[in-house]
């Protein structure tokens, strides 16, 4: 049995690994992070629950401290910005609450700190999403700057990316503390609610789906957005996965990892996930757009 803190625990993906979390049988506990407005009504009533109304920036250590020795994992989605066109200031406080978290993790005891990262570290390398092959692009590669389409024009995501590269390293140095695991996954596209291939945008970016406005981006730009797609249950059974695996057979304690579905052809490798944490994909999104509406 383990008991797993959550921060962002009321927004897109932090709200939905709550949800499943509670159903499942190994755990616990979860002790639910977020600021005090964003705490969402779904999360009430959960028997296995218990929501934490913190702003992460400005918490002191003892409260955090008190909430963290409450867990022996942790998952750590909150962000200031959640947006890939976060300013380098929020990138910046962003970081800096990932690595005061760290901190605290270690201080405590932790068995694991699971870091949500994003497919934006390598972001920069849309625009040669033609020159991968198959199962290529691994995580040894750090690129921010992923550039895309806005209702207002053209953007790019070098500070999200950034900081969400930064905190992998910050990651991968706090597991040379003994007893200590981290997993860090590039998560791909994961949308809020139903999360359907047909409603990705070759721009990237869910409000021109929302509004139906189209986008400019070309057909190289559709299939790398559509490539990063990873399922709700692929989402769910990813971050189990990060939590439970046994780290014995690992290179290191501390290791990154790319996180989509089972994609047919894309250029992310997503081999070492499998093996390392025995992660099973069971979505694939071509597979889905064939099937239809």
């Amino acid at each position: 049995m383990h008991s797993v803190l959550i921060t962002g625990a009321g927004g897109n993906l932090g709200g939905k690994l709550v949800e499943a979390f509670a159903a499942a049988p190994w755990c616990e506990r979860i002790v639910a992070v977020d600021r005090p407005a964003a705490l969402a009504e779904r999360l009430a009533g959960m028997a296995k629950v218990r929501p934490v109304a913190l702003d992460l920036v400005s918490a002191d250590n003892a409260a955090l401290a008190a909430a963290i020795r409450a867990a022996d994992t942790l998952v750590h989605f909150a962000v200031v910005n959640p947006l890939p066109d976060a300013s380098w200031e929020e990138a910046a406080q962003s970081f800096a609450m990932t690595a005061r978290l760290l901190m605290l993790a270690r201080d405590a005891g932790l068995r694991r700190f699971v870091f949500a990262s994003s497919s934006h570290t390598v972001g920069k390398l849309k625009d040669q999403a033609d020159g991968f092959a198959p199962g290529s692009l691994g995580v040894e590669r750090v690129a921010p700057g992923t550039r895309w389409e806005t209702l207002h024009g053209f953007v790019d995501g070098h500070a999200y990316g950034a900081a969400k590269a930064f905190g992998e390293r910050a990651c991968v140095a706090a597991a040379q503390v003994e007893g200590l695991t981290t997993v860090s996954i590039r998560i791909g596209w994961c949308q809020s609610g139903e999360n359907r291939p047909q409603t990705l945008n070759a721009g990237g970016n869910p409000q021109l789906t929302a509004g139906h406005a189209p986008s400019r981006s070309g057909e190289s730009e559709l299939r790398w957005f559509r490539n990063m797609w990873l399922s709700n249950r692929d989402f769910v059974a990813l971050f189990e996965r990060a939590v439970l695996a046994d780290a014995a057979a690992w290179p290191h304690p501390g290791i990154v990892l790319n996180g989509m579905s089972a994609n047919a052809g894309m250029a992310w490798d997503i081999e070492p996930t499998c093996r390392l944490i025995g992660y099973r994909p069971q979505d694939d999104v071509w597979a889905s757009l064939r099937a239809g509406p």
